[in-house]
């Protein structure tokens, strides 16, 4: 579940960072050039990826620990998106093994505490 709630911050800080205009953005991601087309509604999609994010959060891990999570969750990917999308990390094969090493570490996790 903390997987799926880190992929969401992704995307949430993600598509805000896309939005602004102080930056020049060279497309490595197809979805970004519709988020530059489309910046308000585009705006409203990453609110409502946030909202997500913290009514999960605040569902699995209680109401202090889940707005904890995305207030430091948020933090921390936002740093990370600021540091590596001018660099040109952040690609498709990038995002996919980052989520599926997360959700395999997770995973893992369960099935050992059992």
């Amino acid at each position: 579940m903390i997987s799926i709630l880190i992929i969401l911050l992704f995307f949430t800080f993600y598509i805000f960072y896309v939005t602004t205009k102080r930056i020049n953005i060279v497309s490595n991601l197809r979805f970004e050039k519709n988020i530059q087309a489309h910046p308000s509604l585009a705006k409203k999609i990453g609110l409502m990826l946030m909202l997500i994010s913290f009514i999960i959060s605040i569902d699995q891990l209680g109401f202090c620990v889940g707005i904890l999570f995305n207030v430091i969750g948020f933090m921390t990917i936002g740093g990370l998106i600021v540091l590596l999308t001018p660099l040109q990390l952040i690609t498709y094969k990038n995002i996919c093994i980052a989520f599926v090493l997360c959700f395999l570490i997770e995973w893992f996790q369960q099935i050992t505490s059992i």
